[in-house]
């Protein structure tokens, strides 16, 4: 699909700062100012905190709206959301995009990792169009916030129009307890308590790998991670060794991508699935002893160095 024939973007806000992230990826992209005959026309669809609904009202929003685009925070509810309208409407999905753009040829391109994250590829949907849209997730960090000088929330609303989904449902235009095959419903959340703080915000954040070697060295980075007063972070390796680590501290294409002022890595490879969750921080300081380990060349600073023995060394001094 050519990306000038993109003349309306569809993006799903469900009350994560995701949405605005791809709002501005978008105005960057195609730019903005349909009115002017300049950019695409962007709609918002809400659903922050009817996400019973999210499904049903998203097809009902695409058949209404016939976007050509459809962008979706790759969140757990994302996730589920975007590959059954795939199947709906019989079109293509780019799953956990690190990137989109328009190549050489003004061809929407979707970049995605692959081969396990050793590589990157780019993705095209070519029959995509108004009422069959092309659909992309995007996980929350990998595109920065719309750099504009005023609120996410003026912001959205100067450029998108918004569609309610909570609001109507609280004027009883729509039943909020309606029931449909395949809806979602959030029946409850309580907050993960973790030693140090979320790394979605953190200026400091300090990433264990599996090169960490055991639980009880990530529970010395995690009290590393809380000295500096920043959040500990992990890779997928680390989370599935079970060292203690949660969901929502990874960070890669399968969890978060941040942009910290500082990133301290201790024993992480460097695999492209997780260093594309980094691209952002300011300065990444990496430790590793293997002296060819990828993540090097990610680096700007780098020690050739066990990681335990730094993590000890840095305790001892860090009180």
């Amino acid at each position: 699909m050519k990306a000038e024939n993109v003349r309306k973007i569809l993006i799903f806000d469900q009350g994560d700062p995701v949405a605005a992230q791809l709002m501005g990826k978008a105005a960057e992209v195609f730019g903005v100012g349909a009115d002017t005959g300049y950019g695409p026309e962007y709609v918002m669809l809400r659903a922050r905190r009817t996400h019973n609904l999210a499904l049903e009202m998203l097809d009902k929003t695409i058949r209404e709206e016939k976007p050509e685009l459809v962008l979706i925070g790759a969140t757990a509810l994302g996730e589920e959301a975007a590959p059954a309208l795939g199947v709906r409407f019989e079109t293509g999905v780019a799953a956990h995009c690190v990137e989109i753009k328009k190549n050489e040829e003004g061809r929407l391109t979707f970049v995605i990792p692959a081969f396990g994250g050793r590589a990157v590829g780019e993705i095209f949907i070519p029959d995509a169009k108004a009422g069959r849209p092309a659909i992309a997730t995007v996980k929350p960090g990998i595109f920065p916030d719309p750099a504009c000088g005023e609120s996410t929330e003026d912001y959205v609303a100067e450029h998108c129009r918004v569609i309610d989904v909570d609001a109507m449902a609280e004027d009883g235009i729509i039943s909020k307890g309606s029931k449909t095959q395949g809806a979602f419903r959030l029946t409850g959340a309580k907050p993960r308590e973790h030693l140090s703080g979320s790394i979605t915000n953190a200026d400091i954040i300090v990433c264990g790998g599996y090169g960490l070697g055991s639980g009880e060295v990530w529970n010395k980075l995690e009290e590393l991670a809380d000295r500096l007063g920043g959040a500990a972070a992990c890779t997928r390796a680390a989370l599935d060794a079970g060292w203690g680590c949660a969901e929502d501290s990874m960070i890669g294409t399968s969890g978060r991508a941040v942009r910290p002022k500082v990133y301290i890595g201790f024993g992480i490879s460097g695999a492209a699935h997780h260093t594309c969750g980094i691209t952002g921080a300011d300065t990444i300081i990496s430790i590793n002893n293997d002296k060819d380990a990828e993540i090097f060349a990610a680096s700007d600073y780098k020690g050739v160095f066990d990681a335990e023995q730094v993590i000890d060394a840095l305790l001892g001094e860090i009180k």
